[in-house]
């Protein structure tokens, strides 16, 4: 009884399905009295042709299209909702079955063996239906896709499609039957190894993928042509080209993911909207960023810094690493990384150690009042002059410059090459203290005096 009720459901279901698509939109036009779609006859037309042939259609055209098009698909919903019935019905036919078999286990033996035959049946039917289901599924997202390309159409010669697409996104996507664990499995199963359901998906996955390994390799080879043209062509900081080049690759990079994204059957135009639209609130938001932006500007016309440099700006001491339009990076000399924004660098002094070529190193000594100024003189000079990486050109200045609280003050001031600076400055200290030991010549410290005066106390 309960397979011979199975059996009515699904024949009445499989009644409902037309022999073909062409026959489908044959009985839409016939039984609607909107006008039929004017050029479009075949609803399995590849969306490539079908892209081609609304491209010329008039907005009252694509408006008929739109209609013709949206029809199906409804009729395709109205499908599906009938054989997701049919599955129903057949799983609560099993479960009655199941049931009135467990009520009746003293029965005969022939009884029995006709349920067990009736549940081995409509389970058949079941398993048909779950696949029905998923080909349907599959024939309606191939029909909301070619219906997506009319209305992209339409709504471009202004037509209104708002209500076409709130359809769609309502109806679309798969839909699982968490009550029944083998109808769930089954229509994920489907899905996945549909054309129009996970093969699709993988296919968009592995464009995505490789658009954007493209685009990076596109990016990085655009940055480094940019670089090379602007190291020889143009004659800017290496700052400068560092940023311009880096810039360009972001942007590429940006366009490139943008692009990825409509392999996922994306829209982006929301986003690009939506992006415009919040501009004047972000510029407003982000007010600090902005005036560091002019900031690196400044920099970058300006060139008070290039990469390589060892600056003092923005409050560190340090070598500049790289700079972008936000901020720069100051690499200091105990290999700390420090992030500077380009605001707190130009609104202050900005001083670069290592601009110049040439640099003169400063140095004092002191030495004790009854020490020989004039000796001490003479050995700092034989000193200064004897190592390799003083410079003679500038000459080297050694004189008494000030007589002090506790000592007699000579300045030395030799140059040297900028990158000899340090090592200058170390090895002649280290040998004026040595030639100031073997010559006796002292080097005080600061001291004080403290007199004590005893003085009686006043008779009592």
């Amino acid at each position: 009884m309960f397979f011979s009720r199975s059996l009515l459901v699904a024949i009445a279901i499989f009644a409902l399905w037309p022999v073909s698509l062409s026959a489908q939109s044959a009985g839409d036009s016939g039984s609607d009295s909107s006008p039929p779609a004017v050029r479009i006859n075949d609803p399995q037309i590849p969306i490539d042709q079908l892209q081609i042939k609304v491209k010329p259609m008039t907005k009252a055209e694509l408006q008929r299209e739109a209609d013709a098009w949206f029809r199906l698909l409804r009729k395709k919903g109205g499908q599906i909702a009938e054989a997701r019935l049919g599955v129903k019905q057949v799983i609560s036919d099993l479960e009655t079955t199941a049931a009135e078999a467990t009520d009746a286990a003293g029965a005969a033996t022939g009884s029995g063996a006709a349920d067990a035959g009736a549940e081995v049946e409509m389970a058949e039917a079941k398993q048909g239906l779950l696949a029905d289901v998923n080909v349907l599924q599959d024939e309606r997202t191939a029909l909301s896709d070619r219906l997506e390309v009319v209305l992209t159409s339409l709504e471009r010669k202004g037509g209104d499609v708002e209500e076409y697409r709130s359809y769609i996104a309502a109806v679309s996507g798969i839909e699982l039957d968490t009550s029944d664990i083998e109808a769930a499995w089954s229509g994920f199963v489907g899905w996945l190894l549909s054309k129009e359901g996970g093969q699709r998906w993988a296919w968009n996955l592995a464009q995505f993928v490789a658009v954007l390994l493209i685009t990076a390799i596109v990016s990085r080879i655009i940055a480094k042509s940019v670089n090379w043209v602007l190291d020889r062509r143009v004659k800017i900081s290496q700052l400068a080209e560092r940023m311009i080049s880096n810039s360009i690759k972001n942007v590429v990079f940006v366009i490139g993911f943008a692009v990825a994204l409509t392999t996922l059957e994306i829209d982006i135009t929301p986003i690009v909207a939506a992006i415009g639209a919040t501009g004047l609130v972000v510029g407003l938001a982000l007010q600090g960023t902005l005036s560091n932006f002019a900031s690196g500007l400044m920099i970058l016309v300006n060139r008070p810094f290039d990469v390589g440099n060892v600056v003092t700006a923005g409050g560190i001491t340090g070598t500049v690493d790289k700079m972008n339009l936000i901020s720069t990076t100051f690499r200091t000399f105990d290999n700390q990384t420090i992030h500077v924004p380009n605001n707190s660098i130009w609104n202050n002094v900005i001083t670069n150690i290592t601009a110049n070529e040439n640099r003169r190193v400063d140095m004092e000594f002191g030495i004790g009042y009854g020490d020989d100024f004039e000796q001490a003189e003479q050995i700092i000079l034989e000193v200064v002059k004897s190592h390799d990486l003083v410079l003679e050109d500038p000459a080297p200045v050694v004189v008494t410059h000030a007589l002090a609280d506790s000592s007699v003050n000579i300045v030395c001031r030799p140059w040297a090459k900028t990158s000899d600076w340090w090592q200058v400055k170390t090895d002649v200290t280290r040998a004026v203290k040595r030639r100031f030991d073997e010559a006796g010549i002292s080097i005080p410290f600061p001291q004080r005096d403290v007199y004590v005066h005893q003085v009686d106390a006043p008779a009592k």
